[in-house]
């Protein structure tokens, strides 16, 4: 397993318990057929949509076991922000471009056993619905001989858009699939199912929500 160090470790599970915290003030947090230990073991790349800053916490809360993901670069440079995310298993990226470095990164957790979180749109939505998937993330599960695992988020965008400084209370759901093998697929193919599975899943969670994001 990559090492992080008992700081790291710490820090991480202090950051994901507080969110527990955070998440009834938040306007509620609720997830949906979190996967049970043993179907989230060894090497496994997470695939989710991605609505807002919120996002790698809201999927790390729910899982048994500590999630690393990919980060814009220029959110290292944030004093005290930055060090925090590289804290709790984040990795820097350019943005726009998977670049060398960071494709090494990936494939080392990968290769490790670690979870590894991924977005594939690249970056948060503009408008709450689902941008332009890359089959990058996918290549590089299929490279590693790793499963991937969609996830579903639905609400963050009502909360905290990208247009927003910061966030408002408002219920969000997130729902997770089934890990798929990402063996004799190519990558669009594994992304398209990954795509798929996200639909399913949003329709899943948007009925749950309905009642509780109706204009008063």
């Amino acid at each position: 397993m990559a090492d992080r160090g008992l700081i790291g470790r710490g820090l991480y599970w202090l950051v994901q318990t507080g969110a527990w915290g955070v998440g009834p003030a938040a306007g509620g947090v609720r997830h949906f057929n979190v996967p049970c230990a043993e179907q989230v073991e060894g090497g496994l790349l997470i695939a989710s949509n991605h609505q807002s800053f919120y996002d790698p916490v809201l999927i790390g809360m729910a899982l048994p076991r500590q999630v690393c993901y990919l980060a814009r670069k220029s959110l290292f440079d944030v004093p005290v922000f930055g060090a925090a995310i590289r804290a709790v298993g984040a990795r820097p990226v350019r943005r726009g471009a998977v670049d060398a470095e960071a494709v090494r990164t990936v494939i080392r957790l990968l290769r490790a056993g670690e979870a590894l979180l991924m977005f594939p749109e690249g970056t948060r939505t503009r408008d709450g619905d689902f941008g332009r998937f890359s089959p990058g993330a996918a290549a590089l599960a299929i490279r590693c001989g790793v499963p991937v695992l969609a996830v579903c988020i639905e609400g963050a965008f009502r909360s905290w858009p990208r247009t927003r400084p910061a966030p408002k209370a408002s219920p969000i759901a997130v729902a997770f699939g089934k890990p798929m093998a990402s063996g004799g697929r190519t990558a669009e193919e594994l992304t398209q199912s990954v795509l798929e599975e996200m639909v399913e899943l949003r329709g899943f969670l948007r009925e749950r929500l309905a009642w509780r994001t109706r204009p008063l």
